[in-house]
């Protein structure tokens, strides 16, 4: 009797010993475990498991990240007086026509640059820009110029600028240009763009570009920028201030 009362001590004792080591503490003061647990063993392989697929994960995230283009660092005007919209530049528009310095001179105008196979931040913005030219009203609509100007004239024919940029808005006007005058027409803007090739498919690429859109009054003075993600009060209370 005296065997059975001390073996059922004994497991008591030890049921006790691991009950503490799940709940009062000791595995987390990273005591050890006494032969006998057994559960907490197996619980820490499943533990160290785990831990190996996240690290194996974080790693090939951050591998993926590492191949990506960084993202575009984008100049800033010192003064409003570094960007130009009346200095002299040729483009062509939507219908072949050629745009200069003069074209816009009378209306407001908002100018953003971009391409047509631009993923996200193009068709957010002329998103953006439409929903502005719907609020305001065709009246309204129709004495502000808005400027998509492509940074891709390989790809950007100006048929397809017309059929790209009506699908958002008939208002809005596509224009581009030859690689040299692209250049000279987004020093003056103080814009950014770059292609960015892909090394495994060299008509595959894309290209990295200013976000902002450039406000212009009917000088053609710079007056400000608008972003996509401006709420649109916000957007519409300062176009209205360039009517």
């Amino acid at each position: 009797m005296r065997h059975g009362k001390g073996g059922n001590e004994a497991e008591r004792q030890q049921r006790g010993f691991c009950e503490d080591v799940f709940h009062g503490g000791m595995l987390r003061r990273g005591l050890p475990f006494r032969k006998g647990c057994g559960y907490p063993a197996a619980m820490l392989k499943y533990v160290f498991t785990a831990l190996a697929v996240v690290t194996a994960l974080l790693a090939g995230l951050a591998f993926y990240l590492s191949r990506q283009p960084l993202p575009p660092v984008l100049p800033q005007a010192s003064h409003s007086a570094d960007i130009h919209f009346t200095q002299p530049f040729t483009l062509t528009n939507m219908h072949s026509q050629t745009v200069t310095e003069k074209t816009f001179l009378g209306k407001p105008t908002l100018y953003f640059f971009g391409f047509t196979h631009c993923p996200d931040v193009c068709p957010t913005t002329l998103g953006a820009m439409a929903g502005w030219l719907k609020q305001l009203g065709d009246a309204q609509a129709a004495k502000l110029n808005v400027v998509f100007v492509s940074v891709d004239p390989s790809r950007d024919t100006p048929e397809t600028l017309r059929e790209y940029v009506t699908a958002f808005h008939p208002h809005i006007i596509g224009v581009t240009g030859t690689d040299e005058e692209l250049k000279a027409v987004a020093k003056q803007f103080m814009v950014y763009y770059a292609k960015v090739p892909n090394s495994s498919d060299p008509n595959d690429y894309t290209m990295n570009h200013s976000s902002m859109i450039l406000l212009a009054d009917r000088n053609g003075t710079f007056v400000g920028t608008l972003d996509a993600h401006d709420p649109q009060a916000k957007a519409i209370t300062t176009l209205k201030n360039l009517l």
